[in-house]
């Protein structure tokens, strides 16, 4: 193990921690159903040894501005044992657990063991600490030592910038757009977060992404005209092979999908944009946001989500993170085999909605996230069953 391990707060993670101040708990939350029964005992044991070799799941925020940084603080993440539950995995009812804050003092991550008629595992992170990637690598870990086996271990404490510095000086202009929400117009006075899931069985097409925003755009253009811009995270770490980390890795894509657009077009220019490296450019002129304080970075995100939803317009419609096919294999140990995994997207209110892929290889998992509200009336079940339909399509 690397002592005081440290890694400077990138700038991805700075917008992160701005919006937990607003949207608490703006977490990751990975979670693993499977069959068995893992000892708690057990389980506690090989959290510790596995945040050992992966430290990124012990940080605490240190320092200001540009100067902001993680420290490890050398505390093992909270394990906590939650008996009796009577929960489905395919929305937040009776899971009052997922809203516990992760706040960035500490504890940053925390893992869940749900102890009802089926166990359930939730590994939990303050998004500004890990993305989706960086959990399952520190579960991964925990998993190889319930088997018994060695800790791979996550030492680096690389930056996306850090990465892109190698890569790119290039940076991009995105023009402003007004787009409209999937779900249609915000209803006044309503408050807070929900989320759904849906699982599809069976292997899908390579145009996914695409089809998930088209049937996205779809669903915004019931309710009025418009331009439908989707955010698209690329992993970076395949930039870098070998590489291991647990920090912020993603940076985002910008498709516009307009009328004349198509599953297959949508689908070829993101692959377009990281064929020419665009994963790997910043903004133009995003680098200042480490000279603003976190609380006003969240007072700022607080206004333009008002702004968004008075108006029905916002800087984005959606979302759309695919993870890819996860190996469950991986997630089995301790007398706990897991069947699938999927990840409950955090949320806040300047983004419409938040849909995740994931899933193994012969089931897709698909979960959405959206401010009430945008989700209320059952508005992000229609969302949800429009991207079912539009996945089960044949290729266009």
């Amino acid at each position: 193990m690397q002592q005081g391990f440290r890694r400077p707060v990138s700038i991805v993670e700075r917008i992160w921690l701005g919006a937990n101040h607003i949207s608490p708990p703006f977490a990751t939350q990975v979670v693993f159903e499977g069959h068995g029964r893992i000892d708690y005992g057990h389980l506690r044991a090989a959290v510790a040894k596995a945040s050992l070799a992966n430290p990124g799941s012990r940080l605490i925020l240190k320092g200001a501005l540009r100067w902001a940084y993680w420290h490890d603080a050398g505390i093992t993440p909270r394990v906590r044992i939650i008996p009796a539950v009577l929960w489905d995995g395919y929305g937040p009812e009776n899971a009052p657990f997922l809203s516990d804050i992760l706040p960035a003092s500490g504890p940053t991550c925390e893992v869940v063991l749900l102890d009802g008629p089926r166990q359930h595992l939730i590994f939990r992170a303050n998004h500004g600490v890990m993305d989706a990637r960086g959990i399952y690598t520190w579960a991964e870990d925990v998993f190889r030592v319930l088997r018994g086996e060695e800790s791979l271990g996550a030492y680096s404490n690389q930056t996306e910038a850090g990465i892109v510095a190698g890569i790119t000086d290039k940076t991009r202009k995105i023009t402003p757009v007004k787009s409209i929400s999937p779900t249609g117009l915000a209803r006044p006075g309503l408050a807070g977060a929900t989320w759904r899931r849906v699982t599809l069985e069976g292997s899908f097409s390579r145009i996914l992404l695409g089809k998930v925003g088209w049937a996205l755009a779809q669903s915004a253009w019931c309710y009025g005209n418009g331009v439908v811009r989707l955010a698209i995270p690329v992993d970076l770490r395949p930039r870098r092979p070998g590489l291991r980390t647990t920090g912020n890795m993603c940076m985002a894509l910008h498709v516009d999908v307009r009328k004349d657009s198509s599953p297959s077009s949508i689908n070829r220019d993101i692959w377009q944009q990281i064929r020419n490296k665009y994963d790997c450019m910043f903004v133009e002129g995003g680098t200042w946001l480490d000279l603003v304080p976190i609380r006003i970075l969240g007072k700022a995100l607080r206004f333009i989500s008002r702004r968004n939803m008075n108006k029905g317009v916002y800087d984005i419609s959606a979302l759309v993170s695919h993870i890819g096919v996860i190996e469950t294999s991986m997630f089995s140990g301790g007398g706990f085999y897991a069947d699938t995994t999927f990840i409950i997207p955090p949320c806040i209110d300047s983004v419409p909605a938040f849909v995740v892929l994931t899933g193994g290889p012969d089931r897709l998992e698909i979960t959405s996230s959206a401010p009430w509200a945008l989700a209320d009336d059952n508005r992000l079940e229609q969302l949800l069953e429009r991207i079912t339909h539009a996945i089960l399509q044949s290729p266009d």
